[in-house]
């Protein structure tokens, strides 16, 4: 439904003044330079922390190494109405025997990735034709790891439906009931009976397999970026 994405960004005002002097393409292959940008990133989906801007963290600190407040729970919004909250699929737009489209749907799905820094920057390689050539460099730190929070989805179900009744991703039914056969105390089938089903389903949005991830991705190291078949001449852009 929401989500927010943070960066740092390199900003410059609109007064600042530079005298600029052209440069011949020999010239601009002896220029050197040094820069970069240290980027944070933030990806928030059906959480508290998507739907609450006033919130800059998605955990409270209070000295301690361990949070004492977290805002990645499956937001309250979603609670209220589950079917807000999902994702659906129809591939190849299958249909069953009486023309329903079949949908395949991620129900209560959530979750919130962050990564507090990595870097973007310029290096130089050596390629495959033993020459210099730049690079764009993407850095990732040890002590910078993904967070992983909360990120997956509740159950998986197929669902189809008429369009006149509504299509089958906007299903809502939930374990109630089931049907079940007794047996008799002389070994034979009774009659059918409705029962309720355990605690741990009841209530819960049918389906077959849910998924939840939660923990850190630690990343060390560097991408670099560039062309190959870069020639390193005056007159190439790599």
């Amino acid at each position: 439904m929401l989500k927010k994405l943070s960066c740092i960004a390199l900003m410059c005002s609109p007064l600042t003044h530079a005298n600029l002097i052209a440069l011949e393409n020999h010239e601009l292959t002896q220029a050197t330079g040094q820069g970069g940008a240290d980027l944070s990133w933030t990806l928030s989906l059906n959480h508290e922390y998507a739907e609450n801007l006033e919130l800059s963290n998605i955990s409270k600190f209070n000295g301690g190494t361990k949070p004492t407040e977290v805002y990645y729970r499956y937001s309250e919004n979603c609670a209220d109405n589950n079917v807000l909250c999902r994702l659906a699929i129809a591939p190849n737009n299958h249909e069953d025997n009486n023309g329903n489209k079949k949908w395949l749907v991620f129900k209560q799905i959530q979750g919130t990735l962050q990564i507090d820094k990595f870097s973007l920057d310029g290096t130089t390689i050596i390629n495959h034709k033993n020459d210099p050539q730049t690079a764009m460099q993407l850095k990732f730190y040890d002590d910078k790891p993904l967070k992983i929070r909360n990120l997956g989805f509740a159950t998986m179900a197929i669902e189809t439906g008429s369009k006149l009744e509504g299509e089958g991703y906007a299903n809502s039914t939930v374990y109630e009931k089931y049907n079940s056969k007794q047996i008799l105390a002389d070994g034979t089938i009774g009659s059918e009976v409705s029962l309720d089903v355990p605690l741990f389903d009841r209530g819960a949005e049918k389906g077959f397999m849910g998924l939840n991830i939660h923990g850190n991705m630690h990343m060390s190291g560097n991408v670099k970026i560039f062309s190959y078949n870069c020639t390193v001449s005056a007159a190439s852009r790599c």
